[in-house]
């Protein structure tokens, strides 16, 4: 018959330095629930799993200062408050007179399969700069696309720093039928109306 010698063992509790005799004194003192602490044997015969020693001991949360784990730290601050969204606006504004206009213009027979509507800027005029307004048969790669009114503008990368906080309006009087620009941005236009400096 095969025997088998254990030797005691000593055990150690994560968080505190308590010997295996205080801690068994604590046990009898006791009468809270504890979880169990099982110490195996150093040697067991095969294929046999016995337990040698059992102890318990009352779970103490460590302080602050020991805390190993940065989220378990971080679990102990106060809730950080929510990071707020800022709500996008348009980079134009577009007037409803303006969007019937578009609609109207996107129906006729020279814009069929249109998406839309391309706003963009081109160097002419004596004042540098000139509004420019093309049909958009397919979404450029690159633009900034908005819709307002039911209509989709196409703004060109070039000219987005030079209408930003534009005003796009329609207007038809005796002598004429245009579209306005009324552009923040602008320094001056010249005398026709036809160009404007940012």
């Amino acid at each position: 018959m095969m025997t088998s010698t254990y030797r005691p063992v000593v055990t150690w509790i994560a968080g505190g330095s308590r010997s295996f005799s205080n801690l068994a004194n604590n046990f009898t003192a006791s009468k809270r629930q504890f979880p169990r602490l099982e110490t195996w044997p150093v040697a067991r015969p095969l294929g046999k799993t016995e337990t040698f020693l059992t102890v318990t001991q009352p779970i103490r949360s460590p302080p602050s200062s020991r805390l190993l784990s940065t989220a378990a730290a971080i679990d102990d601050s106060p809730a950080r408050p929510r990071r707020r969204t800022l709500e996008t606006r348009d980079p134009i504004i577009l007037t409803e007179r303006a969007a019937d206009r578009i609609k109207e213009l996107l129906q006729g027979d020279n814009a069929k399969g249109a998406l839309g509507i391309r706003l963009g800027v081109k160097r002419r005029g004596c004042n540098g700069l000139s509004y420019t307004l093309n049909y958009a048969m397919e979404k450029p790669e690159k633009d900034l696309e908005m819709e307002t009114h039911g209509v989709k503008v196409f703004i060109e990368p070039m000219a987005l720093f030079n209408v930003v906080g534009t005003v796009m309006d329609w207007e038809e009087s005796e002598l004429a039928s245009e579209f306005t620009f009324n552009n923040p941005n602008s320094k001056g236009e010249c005398g026709c109306g036809e160009s404007f400096t940012v």
